[in-house]
This record gives C-alpha cells, sequence and structure tokens, in this order.
C-alpha cells in the first residue's frame, strides 16, 4: 500500500464563525502581543491541541513553538524567547480557531490612530 504524499501539512478543521472572534474584554486585558498569542492558544477551538500538533500544522519547530507560547517573555537565563512571526499570525490562527491576535493588533493601531488624532487637536489649539 503507497502512502500519499503531501505537499503541505494536513489543515486543522474550520472553526465556525461564531469562534472566530475573541471577546473585547478579553483582548484589552492583553498587555503585549505574547499575551495575545497566548490568549489564543487558550481559548482554541480544538481543546485537545498540543503545541507539537500545532508546530506539525505549521511547519515550525516544536521547541520554537513552545518558547513562543511561553507568558514569560525571557528564558531562566535572561535571553529573549522567540515572538511569534507575523508570517505565521494568519495560519496561528487558522488552526487555533481565533483572531485574537489579530484583534489585539488592530486594538494596538487603533490606540496609536486615536493618540495621533488628540495630539493633532491639541496642537491646533
Amino acid at each position: 500500500m503507497q502512502v500519499p504524499a503531501y505537499s503541505q501539512a494536513p489543515r486543522a478543521p474550520e472553526p465556525t464563525q461564531g469562534d472566530r472572534f475573541v471577546a473585547p474584554e478579553s483582548i484589552a486585558e492583553c498587555a503585549t502581543f505574547r499575551d495575545a498569542v497566548c490568549l489564543a492558544w487558550e481559548l482554541r477551538a480544538v481543546r485537545g491541541m498540543t503545541q507539537r500538533t500545532l508546530a506539525e500544522l505549521l511547519d515550525v519547530p516544536a521547541s520554537h513553538l513552545s518558547n513562543m507560547l511561553n507568558r514569560d517573555p525571557v528564558d531562566r537565563h535572561g535571553k529573549p524567547r522567540q515572538d511569534l512571526p507575523a508570517k505565521l499570525i494568519a495560519d496561528f490562527e487558522r488552526v487555533v480557531g481565533n483572531r485574537a491576535v489579530s484583534q489585539y493588533l488592530a486594538r494596538m493601531a487603533m490606540l496609536t490612530l486615536m493618540e495621533e488624532v488628540i495630539q493633532q487637536r491639541a496642537a491646533m489649539k
């Protein structure tokens, strides 16, 4: 029996639309990008999914993914841990089944935009 060849890693099932967005209150509690990534992982649609499975689906080494999902931004030696790369955000969100990371980034962009508008208005006075 011949094993089929895969050109890419197997895909996780697509979550339903209702599962995709995280409550704004939860996003507001995220102080850092790392917090948002960890929140997305904690709220994953497939509760039994392991970090190893996620790593396989994203085609990244499991040890790297473990560092990305660790809430502590530095290891025990004081070395900064790797963050989830921007190029993996879309696939990460598709696999975990929610948009927490994108929601966090949008919230940060909106806050920056609001700060800029406030500063411009203050300068006009």
